[in-house]
């Protein structure tokens, strides 16, 4: 009994090293990526470059690097206070948000939500809300 236990023990030890590469925590937030780094304080030109990629991409805080396939757009101005919509973003930025971000100001918010990108495993996965407040 006490052989047979030792083996479980073995073949079980070497299964947890899978196990644990397989569980992999999801991002919590992520942030503009744009010319091989991280944006912070993204500013409406960055932001324009930004909505210029196909497709865009973000680095999250796991430190992976996500190209965007679909998102909800939505864009956030504070004078006047008013919430637009621009609807579904697959692989890239439509023109009407484009144009608000180019015509925006300082302090308005770009929100993508339901944000989609596939792994390499060719999984379709989720990315948290992303929040880009224009400086």
């Amino acid at each position: 009994m006490k052989k047979i236990f030792i083996i479980l023990a073995v073949m079980l030890a070497g299964y947890l090293p899978e196990l644990s590469a397989q569980e992999s925590k999801a991002p919590a937030s992520c942030k503009v990526y744009l010319n091989d780094k991280v944006i912070s304080d993204v500013t409406i030109a960055d932001a324009l470059a930004w909505t210029e990629l196909t497709p865009p991409t973000v680095q999250c805080d796991d430190g992976k690097i996500y190209k965007l396939e679909t998102f909800q757009i939505n864009y956030l101005t504070l004078k006047p206070f008013m919430n637009k919509d621009f609807g579904i973003g697959e692989g890239g930025f439509p023109i009407l948000a484009r144009d608000a971000i180019k015509n925006g100001n300082v302090g308005d918010t770009v929100i993508l939500k339901e944000v989609t990108y596939t792994d390499e495993k060719g999984n379709k996965n989720t990315l948290p809300i992303i929040s880009i407040k224009l400086k």
